[in-house]
């Protein structure tokens, strides 16, 4: 019998008679989560009173109110009751439904073998059941331990602050994490886990990388990759390897030390050996995306390089203090991962393909701490924590309803680890402009993010993408109504969609294939050798502009939505991209500058470069729409080369995802935490 589902975003753990939501778990009475199985498997359905009963209370005599009991505990759970009646509804002198989305859990359940025979002989039975006991002994022994669960949840900081990059101590007595405040401004912070006070160990604001203590627990190392400025456009792209004492910067003394500037060489990942050398990668050359794993020494003041000739791009970097031992995790070929161990010398000692789970995106990418005793990493896949072996394989670590954790890190003892957690909060409404200002209306309020309205193209829908029903799915605002479009099981892989140009249908991303959706929720796969990362503005009928990051190359390919042909378009390190109506394509490169492509070659569009704040911008028409780093909204056209600002925008104004004559949409940051909190074992 399965013993785990999901209803909406509530969580049924059956083996333990509890309905968990947002971590949070409501004991039920086993016979009440029974009624919820019946109903559950036949979601959308009336199940009769007297089935229900049956069923649940099959040969047992209970009053008369027991079945409404139960109803009314299942309500409670889920928020719901009599009246409102979202998740649980009574038909009259019928029965009950469950109007909510239901996906079941693929558990492994081992059933234990059945004896079938009438009349067997003793001996018969006697050599059987020995046979079958010899069996179940020998899958007990062979059969892989599973990981240990880590499922009690401690928080670690409550400020109004988001925090991040965890790490504790060597001796487990402090925590240190970066506390990000506003746009630009990033603080170093330690907390004393024995009273929980708090200390502010950087003197000045800064965008600081995750940090590194020292063997004897005495200096911290971090990357200092630039100066906050007031002016967005003023921030200085340098990177610096500093470190500070501990114990001064505790007591209010901080004095960072300059270890090595690296100027204008991007420096990340900075690794505290045991010898007191720090390891690094870096990436010498300004426009390339492949880094070289060196070593930094103090003493000589000098950067010495790691052989590591092997296939892919490094991009995970950490160090073992038990084994002595660095690891890296390498992008290949066809998005493969694979984990190393390595001596600092650069010989191999474990080398081993990542085993992505089937529900993982193949653009998945795993940034990994080692486990204290060396034996394994952590690392967080999608919002969850996983323990990665040196063989490749990955387990979770934690219940599977929890979700919204990022950036693991063990303590010294191993039972138990830090984490990020938390979620952001999105709205989509209409942009009023008012001159040079504009106003933001709200037109479909919830508590989980809600992105990317979009017009439909002749119609009067407007589509968006939410996470309402716990995974993000496609959603349909047809004037009051609001509906659930889509119900992939594992969700959409991306906010990035379109509507057709004739708006009778849209495009999405499912497990990395573009997916057309029609309106009445029916969907068909387009056959395509890529994977999309992200599928791109849908301009032109029957053709796609898909993204395919294979090997980090963010890869532009056209795709025939009718025939699947796929052609690669030989460009690279492409963030968007669109068809104009003359069938050039204009599009933006990683470094923030715009070009438009035709079969006579690319023509820069210099006034536009680095006016994207992030990798969204639309084309309607002739005009190009985008928001640059002060929340300015432009626009921009291709014909006339003319640049407009059109109105200053609240920062917290994340997108504008449509334009459809004077009506504009928009997605907007309403809050958000996020927090760190600690997983043990119980």
């Amino acid at each position: 019998m399965t013993k785990t589902f999901w209803v909406n975003n509530y969580f049924i753990d059956v083996s333990r008679n509890q309905i968990e939501h947002q971590q949070q778990a409501t004991p039920i009475p086993p016979k009440a989560l029974k009624v919820l199985e019946v109903l559950a498997s036949r979601a959308g359905e009336v199940v009769s009173h007297d089935e229900l009963m049956d069923i649940v209370w099959e040969n047992s005599v209970v009053g008369p109110n027991t079945l409404q009991r139960s109803i009314a505990q299942l309500r409670k759970a889920f928020g719901d009751d009599s009246k409102k009646q979202a998740f649980i509804k009574t038909h009259s002198k019928k029965g009950y439904s469950l109007e909510a989305n239901v996906r079941w859990e693929n558990n492994e359940i081992t059933q234990a073998p059945q004896l079938i025979s009438e009349q067997p002989k003793q001996s018969k039975s006697w050599l059987l059941l020995a046979s079958v006991s010899i069996v179940i002994m020998s899958l007990i022994l062979l059969w892989p331990s599973k990981s240990v669960i880590y499922d009690q949840v401690t928080p670690l900081t409550a400020s109004d602050e988001q925090e991040y990059n965890a790490t504790y101590s060597p001796d487990g007595k402090y925590l240190v994490f970066n506390r990000f405040v506003g746009q630009c401004e990033s603080h170093l912070w330690a907390k004393d886990l024995n009273n929980n006070q708090e200390q502010r160990l950087s003197s000045e604001p800064g965008h600081y990388s995750q940090l590194s203590w020292s063997s004897d627990g005495s200096q911290l190392a971090f990357v200092l990759q630039s100066d906050c400025s007031d002016a967005p456009t003023e921030i200085k792209q340098c990177w610096q390897l500093q470190t500070l004492d501990f114990a001064h910067a505790w007591n209010g003394n901080a004095n960072n030390k300059l270890r090595y500037d690296c100027a204008d060489i991007k420096t990340t990942h900075p690794t505290w050996l045991n010898d007191g050398r720090i390891a690094l990668l870096q990436y010498p050359e300004p426009d390339s995306n492949e880094p070289e794993l060196v070593i930094y020494d103090a003493v000589s003041d000098q950067i010495s390089k790691v052989p590591h000739e092997h296939s892919g791009r490094i991009y995970s970097l950490d160090y073992s203090r038990k084994s002595g031992l660095l690891a890296t995790v390498t992008i290949g070929s066809e998005n493969s991962n694979v984990v190393r161990t390595l001596t600092l010398s650069g010989e191999v000692k474990s080398e081993a393909e990542i085993k992505r789970h089937e529900s993982h995106s193949v653009y998945e990418r795993f940034s990994i701490k080692f486990a204290p005793d060396g034996s394994h990493f952590i690392t967080d896949i999608e919002g969850k924590i996983y323990r990665l072996s040196l063989d490749g394989q990955l387990d979770l670590l934690h219940p599977v309803s929890h979700t919204g954790l990022w950036t693991p890190s063990y303590h010294p003892d191993q039972t138990k680890f830090a984490v990020t957690y938390g979620t952001k909060d999105f709205d989509i409404g209409y942009l009023t402009l008012d001159g040079e200002q504009a106003k933001f209306d709200i037109f479909s309020r919830s508590t989980v993010p809600d992105i990317n309205a979009k017009f439909q193209p002749d119609g009067d829908l407007i589509a968006f993408v939410s996470f309402r029903s716990g995974e993000r799915q496609l959603w349909i605002k047809d004037n009051d109504k609001t509906y659930q479009l889509t119900k992939f099981e594992q969700g959409l892989k991306s906010t990035r969609y379109d509507w057709a140009p004739g708006g009778k249908s849209l495009v999405v991303n499912v497990n990395n294939q573009v997916t057309l959706v029609n309106l009445d929720g029916s969907y068909q796969m387009v056959k395509s050798p890529v994977a999309a990362r992200l599928v791109l503005p849908w301009t032109v009928p029957h053709k796609l502009l898909v993204i395919d990051n294979q090997a980090d190359k963010l890869q532009l390919f056209d795709i025939d939505l009718n025939t699947g042909e796929t052609t690669d378009l030989k460009i690279q390190n492409v963030l968007w991209a669109a068809y104009t109506k003359d069938n050039q394509i204009v599009y933006v490169d990683q470094q923030g500058s715009f070009w438009l492509h035709s079969n006579d070659g690319k023509q820069a569009l210099t006034a536009l470069n680095q006016k994207l704040e992030d990798d969204y911008a639309l084309l309607i028409g002739e005009n190009i729409y985008g928001l640059d780093l002060q929340a300015n909204f432009w626009r921009y056209n291709l014909t006339t080369h003319e640049l407009q600002i059109v109105a200053a925008l609240d920062k917290d104004t994340t997108y504008v995802t449509d334009v459809k004559g004077d009506k504009i949409l928009a997605t907007k940051f309403i809050g958000g935490r996020r927090e760190l909190v600690e997983y043990s074992q119980r």
